[in-house]
């Protein structure tokens, strides 16, 4: 049977970071026969950690796809990184999958990070399996592991086998169909509740079984869980410890038995890119995965986000952590090529429309500058961050050139490593990060009127007059005009809507401006001196100048936080939420733990993990989740200088977009 006439799935594997995700892949390579050895995440030598920072770490930080077939099964595997602080890998991934398979740790159980994968994986309607790891490790209860991850996930979770650790020196895992000594375990008798409530036909059986009698009937009752599981309704279990390969061929059946590829509305060819890398012999690499049609090498093919037909150079697939090149991939199947075009992470090649804007994991809210240890390497190190910025888009880079500043978004502090890392050994540059800074936002104090004249040095004629105002906090921008098209044609009128949003790039405090309403209340062109530039070059002066005189509240962002702990810790932890100017509900209690949520500003609170983690002896759970802006005190330390040429320097401004001198104004 070739590749191509066999069933062919895309999987990843998520998890909180160290729950085994990676150990998990190397078993599944290793059982499939793709690899001699397995892969050690301690030793360095995992095959989906390439970077020496993985190795030398022992976690993942890029996404790393290897393939493998497993009975009639081709699976395309995507390893993920398990820190919060690279979920922007996470959601890239997430866009191509068929499966999730999702690792639990069978000693921390659900943690923070677990609770974020579970709701993008449900907003995406994405099918998914749990693997319950480390059953042999001290400390493993599966029991309330199950337990927790119904009540903290709302699911409603099937164990396809059962874990025995009763015997801690000799864990084993249970096939479903050897489970008659089990079935009064708390674990499946849960599982066979959950069965009931959705089969009514089973649901007469469990009533009146006794669990020997419910013995007898274990492969029609697998049945009925699997077409439960197939329509999403149950959520499939597996337990097994990678490390000392418990029910890893479970896995593998599982997967190839149990789940189908995702299927496109449209037909022909349809590809989606996902992640984006650049090599040192072979320049950008983008990494896609086909749903439709074929590719090969010289084909073209149509980019929705370049809106233009692209040329394919090479196709390559990844064979164990290798570029392999090949004549080209078939639908469903994951493959990396090379194009003279700047193709980014989430184009979509093809005319198939795909479901976007999910919600991300993580969302940047610190900023970093980025500074060349050497004077030499301040160009070097410019290109090198645009490079970075390219294969990941969230870093939002800028390269303010009159203040000589590299500035770059960022979603935790590892992060930064990770840059610096990558930064020496990929382009032996070394750069130093000051410490980062939360990116606060601003809105109108009141309202104002901002007017610009611009009729000089011809030829040249846009004349506005604007009304800001205030909006609800969280309500963003909106503009609208009520000039008539004989005062300022449609077409400068579409150029003025156009420039809203990088006019409010920067405001009078030097952040980006939100929740206003901006009217165009008046205004006037000139049928012989007026072009659409003079309106797109205006519209940033007549709207700083109405900030200007309404002035601006700085906003600070704000964490959801959701923290389950030790009910003795509840005092404490109390304490440090109100030290933070922290807003809290009234808390929850479950036997011996707390569940504790509210609201908690992001400045005051970016170290809290580390101290949470030193209270809790690392058993607590704390969850962050950006929750909005609120506006906050006043502060010189919150102002930044702006960047760039300022709109209400008028002069140099309008030299500025004239062309009579260049100053940063980087557009994507």
């Amino acid at each position: 049977m070739t590749r191509q006439t066999k069933k062919i799935l895309t999987i990843g594997i998520l998890a909180h970071v160290d729950a085994g995700k990676t150990s998990l892949t190397e078993c599944l390579l290793y059982t499939s026969g793709t690899t001699q050895n397995r892969g050690s995440v301690d030793k360095g030598s995992a095959i989906t950690d390439g970077l020496a920072l993985e190795k030398s770490r022992g976690i993942s930080i890029k996404t790393a796809t290897v393939d493998f077939t497993w009975k009639d099964t081709y699976i395309n595997l995507v390893d993920t990184p398990g820190h919060i602080d690279f979920s922007a890998e996470v959601d890239r991934a997430l866009s191509v999958l068929d499966l999730v398979v999702l690792v639990v740790s069978a000693v921390e159980g659900v943690q923070a990070h677990t609770l974020n994968l579970w709701e993008s994986i449900r907003e995406r309607q994405l099918p998914v399996l749990v693997f319950v790891n480390k059953i042999d490790r001290a400390g493993a209860d599966l029991e309330q592991v199950f337990k927790d991850f119904e009540k903290d996930l709302g699911a409603q979770l099937f164990a396809l086998n059962y874990g025995d650790n009763s015997q801690h020196d000799a864990p084993k895992v249970v096939d479903f169909m050897d489970l008659q000594p089990y079935l009064d375990a708390p674990i499946l008798e849960k599982s066979f509740e959950n069965l009931a409530e959705l089969d009514e036909a089973f649901l007469e059986d469990f009533l009146e079984s006794s669990p020997r009698e419910l013995g007898g009937n274990l492969e029609i009752i697998l049945e009925k869980a699997k077409l439960q599981i197939k329509g999403q309704k149950l959520v499939g279990v597996l337990f097994g410890s990678a490390k000392m390969d418990l029910g890893i061929e479970a896995v593998l059946d599982t997967i190839s038995t149990l789940f189908e590829a995702k299927k496109t509305r449209q037909n022909g060819f349809s590809a989606k890119v996902f992640k984006v890398e650049y090599d040192a012999k072979l320049g950008r690499l983008a990494h896609l995965r086909l749903y439709g049609g074929n590719l090969k090498s010289k084909d073209v093919v149509w980019s929705q986000n370049l809106q233009k037909e692209l040329k394919i150079n090479q196709v390559f697939q990844r064979k164990l952590g290798k570029l392999e090149q090949v004549e080209g991939i078939e639908a469903h199947e994951i493959g990396v090529v090379t194009t003279s075009d700047l193709v980014l992470a989430g184009d979509v090649l093809g005319e198939a429309i795909f479901e976007g804007d999910f919600n991300r994991i993580h969302q940047a809210v610190l900023s970093v500058q980025a500074i060349a240890e050497e004077e030499k390497d301040y160009q070097k190190l410019g290109e090198a961050l645009e490079i970075l910025d390219i294969e990941d888009p969230q870093l939002d880079f800028q390269w303010y050139k009159s203040e000589r500043e590299f500035h770059l978004k960022i979603l935790g502090p590892i992060q930064t490593e990770v840059l610096k890392d990558s930064l020496a050994n990929r382009f032996n540059i070394v750069a130093n990060f000051l410490p980062p800074k939360v990116i606060y936002k601003e809105t109108p104090k009141r309202s104002a009127k901002g007017s610009v004249r611009y009729t000089m040095p011809k030829p040249c004629w846009a004349v506005m007059d604007f009304l800001i105002e205030p909006a609800p906090l969280g309500s963003g921008v909106s503009f609208t005009s009520k000039v008539r098209t004989s005062d300022i044609a449609q077409k400068y009128q579409n150029e003025v809507k156009r420039a809203v949003p990088w006019s409010l790039k920067q405001g009078i405090k030097g952040w980006e401006v939100t929740d206003l309403k901006i009217t165009l209340m008046a205004g006037e062109d000139h049928v012989m001196h007026s072009n659409s530039g003079d309106f797109l070059l205006a519209t940033p002066m007549g709207i700083m100048c109405g900030l200007e005189v309404a002035d601006t509240d700085l906003l600070e962002p704000m964490y959801a936080f959701q923290i389950k702990a030790n009910s003795e810790l509840l005092g404490a932890i109390v304490s440090d939420i109100n030290q933070m100017d922290g807003q809290l509900n009234t808390p929850t209690f479950e036997g011996d733990f707390f569940v504790l949520t509210g609201r908690v500003p992001v400045a005051k609170s970016m170290d809290y993990g580390i101290k949470f983690s030193a209270t809790t002896s690392g058993k607590g759970r704390l969850k962050l989740t950006l929750d909005g802006y609120e506006k906050t005190d006043f502060g010189e330390e919150k102002v930044r200088a702006y960047k760039g040429v300022s709109p209400l320097d008028r002069s140099q401004w309008i030299l500025h977009n004239r062309g009579a001198f260049k100053a940063e104004e980087r557009v994507r």
